[in-house]
């Protein structure tokens, strides 16, 4: 009877798709995809900056839009609002293009706001959230749509919150929204938590300090700490949810919780983004035990060296004890500790371990190893050029190579580079090209290899050239550094010719500033 009089019933499905052919980001996670996102080369053409999964949103999204923020709420709640009184595809249109043009991050709380005041259909929201989070194809209104579940969907919405939370891009949205639709999220959270490692790790044990479960701080305290990003965003919330003072204190001490001491007190000694070591308010019991249990032990590995070794440069810092006296960093506490970290670091122990780590397939197994020879003044020049000649273009073994060689080993280095650098491809003439991706293989590999030839005036002209002639910009400017540090008197006319052709070719203003001020002896900043 309805459609007597020309109305009909309110739905979306039958409405043009404003994505177009554009896959459905849910379709593509369910079917078992990861990254790229299907709309990846909409959001990071070639040549720009891509943000890992969850990272823009993680570090700039909650900061102000300006003044256009409110112009955009504005847009975004009128376009939802027409939508929700008239399923019509203009409406829908307007509403997507108005989302997926920036960040929804910075305006959603706003947006949702106004919804929720305004005495909208909230039946109409949910479904509306529920179509955008299922079908669409760009990921800022597959947020959108998360943003309204979590505030007008229910209980029944979870499976598609939980498989979006897979990613670290959804993560944060999903685990606001299934906080908001479940009674106990906790334990959803947790699982969630469990499935990423980037960005949307980071944001849900920042959800889950003040657990009281004991099963999830007991993970928190082993695993939940451990990210792609930094393990110093979350050290201090998981010893502190965990209780390390406490579970080191516990006889015999589990290996896998003294494992996660090592790396624990390592990221809060060194501190940065977060809460560090003069955050966790049982800093110093945790290290006291943490040093006295690795003291008594001899059958550890590597990573407990490490640890031992930036807690005794932490314990010979020369200034902020006296504030730390009060959570109890006494005088005394520190000495005793301190003795035992160099008894320790003083074992042969270390020193049979590490050819043993650096022959290892285990990249972090090679990692500590390596860092400990360090420690230790121990030569892994040859260990780093093997690595590099067995596969010279992707190695991450180019920096340490170059640093640790000196005048009687660049000879054979410049050798090798020289035999391996695919010069042709490099040499393609400047560009605004950032380098990124593995089609710059090379080019990232040049980039160690000309850092190091600041220290060998008149060495490595060949490779120098090639960074000038390099479509990359990061090459350029690694070619101009290396020349600023050079000697003029190590210059040869060729140089200075390939130097004046260089700033008369380069299309970046600011690269060719430094190449006429490296021409004219200026100073470089």
């Amino acid at each position: 009877m309805l459609q007597l009089f020309g109305k009909r019933r309110w739905s979306l499905d039958p409405l043009p798709q404003p994505w177009g052919e554009l896959k459905s980001i849910y379709a593509y996670l369910c079917a078992g995809g990861s990254d790229p996102l299907p709309d990846e080369q909409i959001i990071s053409p070639p040549n720009q900056i891509r943000w890992v999964g969850g990272a823009m949103d993680g570090v700039l999204g909650f900061q102000s839009e300006g003044d256009d923020k409110s112009k955009r709420v504005f847009r975004i709640v009128s376009a939802t609002q027409r939508l929700q009184q008239e399923a019509d595809g203009r409406w829908l249109k307007n509403l997507y293009e108005t989302i997926i043009e920036n960040a929804i991050v910075g305006c959603i709380d706003v947006v949702l706001k106004e919804l929720n005041k305004s005495h909208s259909n909230t039946d109409r929201l949910s479904e509306i959230g529920r179509y955008l989070a299922v079908r669409a194809g760009h990921r800022e209104a597959v947020k959108f749509g998360l943003a309204l579940i979590g505030v007008f969907g229910t209980n029944q919405d979870s499976d598609i919150l939980k498989t979006l939370g897979k990613h670290d891009e959804f993560t944060v949205f999903a685990a606001v929204a299934l906080a908001r639709v479940r009674e106990n999220p906790e334990r959803d959270l947790w699982e969630m938590a469990k499935l990423v490692r980037g960005w949307g790790r980071v944001q849900i044990v920042q959800r889950l300090k003040d657990t009281g479960d004991p099963e999830i701080q007991s993970w928190m305290l082993r695993e939940g700490f451990r990210n792609e990003i930094m393990n110093e965003y979350l050290a201090c919330i998981c010893a502190r949810a965990g209780r390390l003072h406490d579970k080191l204190n516990q006889q015999p001490v589990d290996l896998s919780v003294l494992d996660a001491a090592a790396d624990i007190i390592r990221a809060l000694i060194n501190g940065g983004p977060a809460e560090d070591i003069d955050d966790y308010e049982f800093a110093a019991d945790a290290c006291d035990r943490y040093v006295n249990i690795v003291w008594s032990r001899n059958d550890l590995g590597l990573r407990h060296f490490l640890a031992i070794a930036d807690l005794s440069q932490f314990l010979e810092q020369a200034e902020g004890w006296e504030k730390r006296m009060r959570c109890g960093w006494t005088e005394l506490r520190r000495a005793n500790m301190h003795a035992l970290a160099k008894d320790v670091l003083a074992r042969e122990r270390w020193r049979e371990l590490i050819p043993i780590g650096l022959a290892a397939n285990d990249e972090q197994g090679f990692y500590d190893a390596d860092q400990a020879a360090e420690q230790l003044s121990i030569d892994t020049w040859a260990v780093h050029f093997a690595r590099v000649k067995s596969s010279p273009l992707t190695s991450h073994s180019w920096y340490h190579l170059m640093k640790q060689t000196d005048d009687a080993r660049i000879g054979p280095v410049l050798a090798f580079v020289e035999s391996v650098m695919p010069f042709t491809e490099i040499e393609t003439g400047p560009s605004d090209r950032l380098g990124l991706g593995t089609e710059f293989q090379a080019h990232q590999a040049l980039d160690w290899v000309l850092q190091g030839l600041r220290r060998f005036p008149g060495r490595g002209w060949r490779i120098i050239k090639a960074g000038l002639r390099s479509p990359v910009i990061r090459n350029r400017n690694g070619a101009i550094q290396t020349l600023a540090a050079w000697p003029r008197r190590s210059w040869t006319e060729e140089m200075r010719n390939t130097v004046e052709q260089a700033r008369d070719e380069e299309p970046q203003q600011d690269i060719k500033a430094c190449l006429e001020s490296l021409l004219s002896g200026a100073e470089i900043t």
